[in-house]
């Protein structure tokens, strides 16, 4: 299995300990690899949290986030791809721009062309509708950088089927089903993502925990249980949990 969304809590230690404790709680349930998205903000320093991560050999694929307002993003991006990140992570949201900001435009172009794949937060809370950062705005960066592979991060909440039309006409789209899972239980929404995962024929979608959001255990058991309601079978199944998120990542195309 592959968790393709996971964060760091740095509420139970120093970034060391806690990316031992979260290995530790993933290899529970056979986890063989974390798309591990850090927010400075909200965990450690992009740097250290690289570095730590180099002490287990890929099993952590650390998506640094970067804010693209900032005078050094560009740049910043480069070091960082350069001292070992894989991917890029973008959090509109929490630091407040549109995905079709010049900005944030550049800094796609950037993560193009060092060929990193980006996961960009789209949860429908009112500050993301207020910036328009819907899953429709997703087509037009998938148009502009039709190389770049871009996860549509919680699949858009309960605009899961917007996120989904814009992901069958625009391959280098993927869905991610993390927070968005567990979020919406006993509601209309776990039948979207059923629908949504079987209408793409099981392609270009993922699952995540979103830890720290629950314990690891907790949310793991809790996917499985909406998973197994849902009726999937293993056949659509298996590349949610597993092979999808490789393929987002560039290392089973």
């Amino acid at each position: 299995m592959i968790d393709g969304h996971c964060h760091l809590d740095k509420k139970t230690g120093n970034c060391a300990e806690e990316m031992k404790h979260l290995h530790a709680a993933a290899s529970v349930f056979d986890v063989k690899k974390i798309i591990l998205l850090n927010l400075p903000e909200l965990a450690f320093d992009n740097d250290l949290v690289i570095e730590e991560a180099k002490k287990y050999n890929d099993f952590f694929c650390v998506f640094p986030s970067v804010n693209p307002v900032s005078s050094s993003a560009c740049p910043g991006l480069e070091r960082l791809r350069a001292s070992g990140a894989w991917g890029l992570k973008l959090h509109p949201r929490l630091h407040g721009y549109r995905l079709d900001s010049k900005e944030c435009l550049a800094l796609l172009g950037v993560a193009g062309k060092l060929k990193m794949p980006v996961m960009v937060d789209c949860f429908p809370d009112g500050r993301s509708i207020a910036l328009g950062n819907t899953p429709d705005a997703f087509a037009s960066l998938a148009e502009r950088l039709p190389d770049l592979r871009i996860a549509i991060g919680h699949s858009g909440g309960h605009r899961i089927l917007d996120a989904l039309m814009v992901a069958k006409y625009f391959k280098n789209i993927y869905l991610d089903l993390s927070y968005t899972l567990l979020y919406y239980r006993n509601s209309s929404v776990i039948k979207d993502i059923a629908y949504a995962i079987e209408n793409m024929k099981a392609e270009r979608i993922f699952w995540g925990s979103d830890y720290p959001d629950r314990g690891y255990e907790e949310t793991v058991n809790l996917s499985m249980k909406e998973f197994e309601k849902m009726g999937l079978s293993d056949r659509l199944l298996k590349p949610v949990l597993t092979s999808n998120a490789e393929i987002f990542l560039g290392e089973n195309k």
